[in-house]
């Protein structure tokens, strides 16, 4: 049985944009989809850092599910300290 995907918010600096993800996908891949989403391209990938409603940083090569993660969630996705455009 296929997973059923889920619908997260991820705030990209400010901006939020909600996603489809598969909880068996790599939290990177919701970072790609979002800053593709937000026309976010011009720094680099490893500058951005995803952390969840608490400020908790989160691994990227995480899966979706096993993040914790449920339909609804709300993540921030923003440059990392000292990193500006």
């Amino acid at each position: 049985m296929k997973p059923e995907k889920l619908i997260l918010t991820v705030v990209v600096n400010g901006s939020p944009v909600e996603l489809e993800a598969n909880p068996n996908a790599e939290l990177r891949t919701v970072v790609t989809h979002a800053l593709a989403e937000t026309k976010n391209s011009g720094q680099p990938f490893d500058n951005w850092k995803l952390t969840d409603r608490s400020g908790n940083p989160l691994d990227l090569s995480a899966k979706v599910g096993e993040a914790g993660l449920v339909r609804g969630s709300t993540l921030f996705l923003s440059l990392r300290a000292g990193v500006g455009g």
